[in-house]
């Protein structure tokens, strides 16, 4: 994410949780990963300031559950470019408050992807700990999208056509660098706490949001 040179001010922001498709296009075009989500989701969550929307992330378990127990995975985060500095650490920081007030999972789980120039400043900021790195990244690109590996396993409409994609050459699977994996414990006392997050659909129901 680019800053724009303006610091956050917290007061004027606000985050909820939100569905998929009320973020999907802010994946599309902030995200290098795109809005192709293969696995589950546990959580959606929008960031808006001045009740404009600005970012969105999606949390789910972990691919390797039985390796990261108890954990939760930030599986996508993006903010607009135009987001002021410090953005991304209050949304972070709203996220992790709620999955220790509203869930069971012990830990936060979240990468950083040397291939597309994310050293995991804001994990490092937010006192996760690097616990290691993962294998050289794949993905797959396929008519101007990028998909994770696991949709070529994944049970959904649209991997079908991507594994006839790779098989004959139309959608190409690219090797990039490292990541580096991020682990952040949740401690008793956040867990204590209570903090809720509105649904972004019942406020627009209530037409706060036009």
């Amino acid at each position: 994410m680019k800053p724009s040179g303006d610091v956050l001010n917290s007061n004027d922001c606000i985050v909820m949780r939100c569905s998929f498709a009320d973020i999907s296009h802010i994946f599309k075009k902030f995200h290098y990963k795109g809005d192709a989500m293969g696995g589950g989701i546990s959580f959606c969550f929008a960031m808006f300031i001045h009740d404009q929307l600005v970012g969105g992330s999606v949390t789910g378990l972990p691919r390797h559950q039985d390796k990261y127990q108890n954990a939760i995975d930030i599986r996508r985060m993006a903010l607009l470019d135009s987001a002021p500095t410090n953005s991304e650490s209050f949304f972070l920081g709203q996220i992790i408050r709620f999955i220790a007030s509203n869930t069971s999972h012990k830990f936060v789980l979240s990468y950083s992807d040397f291939s597309v120039g994310h050293e995991g400043t804001i994990y490092r900021a937010a006192n996760f700990k690097k616990i290691g790195e993962t294998a050289p990244t794949k993905w797959i690109e396929w008519n101007g999208k990028t998909y994770h590996m696991r949709s070529l396993t994944i049970e959904r409409p649209y991997s079908y056509s991507l594994r006839e994609a790779v098989k004959n050459g139309d959608a190409i699977i690219q090797t990039g660098l490292v990541k580096s994996i991020w682990l952040y414990e949740i401690s008793k006392k956040m867990m204590r706490k209570k903090f809720t997050l509105p649904m972004f659909g019942d406020v627009k129901q209530m037409n706060l949001f036009q």
